[in-house]
C-alpha cells in the first residue's frame, strides 16, 4: 500500500545449519540482540515518520497558497493555517525529541524506552499531518497526481513496522512499571 520505493519480501529458512563462527552474539542471547535491533530501528522509523509528516505539511501549505476554486484564488482558510502551524509545532518538538534519543544511542546509553516513545509520537504526528494534508487538498488529495496521497499511504506503515503503536505503548508501559 505504501513505501513503494522499498521492496519487501518474505524468506523461509528450513533446516539451515551454519558453522559455529557464524553465531551472532552468545548462545541464548538472540532475543536480546533482536530487541536491541528493534530499538535502533525504531529511531530510524521515527526519523522517517518526521520526514513524511514534514513533506505532507509543506506540500499542503504550498497547495493551499496556490489552489484555485471556481476560477478564483482560494487561499488557505484560517483553520487550515492554524492546523498547519500546530502540525509544524508538533513536528519540531518531535524532531528535537528524536535528536535526544539518537544522542543516547550514539553515546551507548540505554534508549529502548525513548526509542519506543519517539516512534509512537512521530508516527502519530505523521499520520495526523497526512490526514490533514488530504483534507486541505480536498478531492485532489485522493488522486495520484498530487503527492499527499503517497504521504498518507507512507505514513501508515510507520504505525506498524518495528512494532505497532499498540506494542510501543506496551513497551513504554513495561519500562515505566519497572521504574525506567
Amino acid at each position: 500500500m505504501g513505501i513503494r520505493g522499498s521492496k519487501s519480501s518474505q524468506i523461509y529458512l528450513d533446516d539451515v545449519r551454519l558453522p559455529a563462527d557464524a553465531l551472532l552474539g552468545e548462545v541464548g542471547g538472540g532475543f536480546r540482540i533482536a530487541m536491541s535491533t528493534l530499538d535502533g530501528g525504531r529511531i530510524g522509523i521515527a526519523a522517517q515518520a518526521l520526514g513524511i509528516g514534514r513533506a505532507a505539511l509543506e506540500d499542503s501549505l504550498a497547495y493551499a497558497q496556490q489552489r484555485r476554486t471556481f476560477r478564483q484564488a482560494d487561499r488557505a482558510a484560517p483553520g487550515d493555517r492554524v492546523q498547519a502551524r500546530r502540525h509544524g509545532d508538533r513536528a519540531r518538538r518531535g524532531a528535537a525529541a528524536h535528536a535526544a534519543r539518537a544522542w543516547l544511542k550514539d553515546h551507548k546509553q540505554p534508549y529502548g524506552k525513548e526509542a519506543a516513545m519517539a516512534k509512537l509520537y512521530a508516527s502519530d504526528v505523521a499520520n495526523r499531518a497526512a490526514r490533514e494534508a488530504i483534507q486541505i487538498f480536498g478531492g485532489n488529495g485522493y488522486v495520484t497526481e498530487y503527492p499527499v496521497e503517497r504521504h498518507f499511504r507512507d505514513a501508515k506503515i510507520t504505525e506498524i513496522y518495528e512494532g505497532t503503536s499498540e506494542i510501543q505503548r506496551l513497551v513504554i508501559a513495561g519500562y515505566l512499571t519497572k521504574g525506567g
